[in-house]
């Protein structure tokens, strides 16, 4: 039994007769008339019967069409809803982001997506290590997220966004809040404001201060970025993070020590392409980090040699 076969069935049942069908269908009657006696070899039983130039439907017909017609129209809005998607006129997305982005670098970006695309439903997931947001995308949890590079985990493959260098957060009048630049052995002494050991910001934060020859005196440990800001606009302590997350503070000295860095991408899962949504919300992720930030120049080092046939968008075809 095939789809074209159910179409032909409706056709002949409306019009009452193969001829006036054959011609809605732009169909040469005798193949008409071919497909539905292999359609009534099939099931056994005559469909149709035959009144001279016109044919009416037999008992087992009616029953036939009864369950065919709602099965037809459920199609054809299957089919609708699909386009629907391929045209970002319909979808659903789910994003992982780390805090810093989803304060600092996202929300533009995803008001330029929804007035763009208003009908697609976005949740964003937001999670301060970027392990765990691998795995929700390995797992198909999410279809994009915001992580550290270098990501590790089998299975995905992304992009570059950016590399923003590691600035010194201080307090107004600071002994070293008028310097251009700051070598981060100067804060040694000070004592520190920083996120819980095992988040990714707490993490770049030790990595930083030892290559600079000392741990951080850390007296308070916070969870939310607003507390962090507080914290050191009050003179409790001084932090270390990257530049997104210091967004919007008024006092911030950058690093001297251009390896004093973070590096951002994107990913997604490995050998399935993007859908519609995901590939449209990529670009623009792209292009404002671009404009905030700096972009390696080997931007797209990270991604294996089939990753731009994995960003094409799902086709529902002609």
């Amino acid at each position: 039994m095939e789809l074209h076969q159910l179409r032909y069935v409706a056709a002949v049942a409306q019009a009452g007769s193969f001829t006036r069908a054959a011609e809605t269908l732009f169909l040469a009657q005798p193949s008409l008339s071919v497909q539905i006696r292999k359609l009534e070899k099939e099931l056994g039983v005559a469909l149709f019967e035959r009144l001279g130039r016109r044919v009416a439907l037999t008992a087992a017909g009616e029953e036939f069409l009864a369950y065919i017609l709602p099965a037809l129209s459920n199609l054809e809005r299957a089919r609708e809803r699909a386009a629907e998607v391929r045209d970002l006129r319909r979808g659903k997305l789910a994003v992982g982001v780390l805090p810093s982005v989803g304060t600092a670098l996202l929300p533009r970006v995803l008001a330029d997506y929804r007035s763009a695309y208003p009908d697609i439903d976005i949740r964003l997931i937001e999670h301060n290590v970027s392990v765990e947001f691998e795995r929700m995308v390995q797992a198909g949890d999410l279809d994009l997220a915001v992580v550290r590079v270098p990501w590790g985990c089998p299975g995905i493959t992304g992009r570059t966004l950016i590399q923003e260098p590691m600035v010194a957060m201080l307090a107004p009048g600071h002994r070293l809040a008028d310097r251009r630049a700051i070598d981060i052995a100067d804060l040694a002494d000070d004592e520190f404001v920083a996120t819980h050991p095992g988040t990714g910001l707490r993490m770049l934060l030790d990595a930083v201060t030892r290559r600079h020859g000392f741990e951080p005196r850390v007296t308070v440990e916070v969870e939310q970025l607003s507390v962090l800001c507080g914290m050191v606009r009050s003179g409790v302590g001084v932090s270390v993070v990257p530049r997104l997350v210091a967004s919007g503070y008024p006092v911030t000295v950058p690093s001297a020590d251009p390896r004093d860095s973070r590096e951002l991408g994107v990913v997604w899962r490995a050998g399935s392409p993007l859908a519609p949504a995901a590939v449209m919300l990529l670009d623009r992720l792209l292009t404002a980090a671009h404009d905030v930030g700096d972009v390696p120049s080997d931007t797209e080092r990270d991604a294996p040699s089939d990753a731009e046939e994995d960003l094409e968008p799902i086709s529902s075809g002609p």
